[in-house]
Formats: C-alpha cells, structure tokens, sequence
C-alpha cells in the first residue's frame, strides 16, 4: 500500500512508518509531499493520509477526554496493536515528543534530537528514514528488555555475566506479545 504524510519529516511522520513497517505493512511505500498536493495525491491514487493535517484523515492528530494524540497513536488504534506493551510505551514516548510534552517522558527528548539531527546528514525524507528507524528498533527493543527485567528480575540476578544477561533477555523477548513483522 502507499501511504503519504507531509514533508520533511519530523518524529510522528518517522514513528508513523517505522510502526507500518514493522507492524503493519511489510511492503509499504511512502511518499512526502507538500501539504496542500496530499489531498489530490490520495484521490489520485488512494493512498493513505497519515499525520497529514487534512480533513477527513482518520490517521492524525486527535483528542479525546481533553487528552491530545498523535498520528501514531491513531495508527495503534485503528490497527489495534494495544496488546503489546512496548509499543504502548513506546507510544508515550512519541506522544510526548511530537506532542511538546518532552518533559512527560525522559527518553521524548532522545526521539526529538534524532528527529532534528538526521535530516541534517541526508539529502531526502527517505533517507531520514533509513536512517532513524535503527533507532525506534533499539528503543523498541530497549522497551521490551525493561518489562522483561521487571518481570523476571530475580532469575537475572542469578546470572553471572554479560553474555547470560543478554541472552536470557532476547529469549525472553522473544517470548513476549509482540506483532512485529521483522
């Protein structure tokens, strides 16, 4: 499926694919426009609008009870991938980032230096993508360690070495509800 979101992207419009990509979407395509050329874009082509700012696009920016969500948020949603919960933290995160709320979440301002910095070592929004989603996948993977050791944190001490502590987590990880695709 094609997919399209504004362009020069930021961190929702980089969450946004890394979540269809990893989640969603194997062989999604991704296209970055100007926002006033989106809305003929989609008719044109029926692609789908995301974090696009235009009216009628389910996969945005929205608010209930008084609580403001972004793109990715709404993609989770209408997906339903609330059953794992590294990407409900890793939701926080985006949220707070995207959402000027770094102060919400410790690692939002992580999110928000990469979000600034790439772009500035590449020549296109494709790029900026190749290069953060690397990171979204060790934060992810960061994310799913932490319930990890939360849940088995007297097995962990037991271990001696680096390597044990390691291994036992990507086993573990392994074995968490995860619907990632890669």
């Amino acid at each position: 499926m094609i997919y399209v979101t504004r362009n020069y992207v930021h961190v929702d419009q980089v969450a946004c694919p890394w979540l269809i990509k990893r989640f969603i979407d194997l062989q999604a395509q991704f296209v970055f426009l100007p926002k006033e050329k989106i809305a003929d874009f989609v008719k044109q082509t029926g692609a789908i609008p995301f974090d696009a700012k235009i009216p009628g696009a389910d996969l945005d920016h929205y608010e209930e009870s008084g609580v403001k969500y972004c793109s990715f948020d709404a993609i989770i949603k209408r997906y339903q991938l609330e059953d794992d919960e590294a990407l409900q933290r890793l939701r926080k995160i985006v949220r707070a980032s995207d959402t000027g709320k770094l102060t919400d979440e410790p690692l939002a301002w992580g999110l928000e230096a990469i979000a600034s910095g790439a772009p500035l070592l590449v020549d296109s929004d494709h790029e900026a993508l190749e290069m953060e989603f690397p990171f979204y996948d060790a934060i992810y993977a960061f994310l799913q360690s932490e319930i990890v050791l939360e849940q088995h944190k007297e097995e962990l001490e037991k271990l001696k070495t680096r390597g044990e502590k390691r291994q036992f987590l990507k086993t573990k990880i392994s074995q968490l509800n995860s619907r990632k695709l890669v």
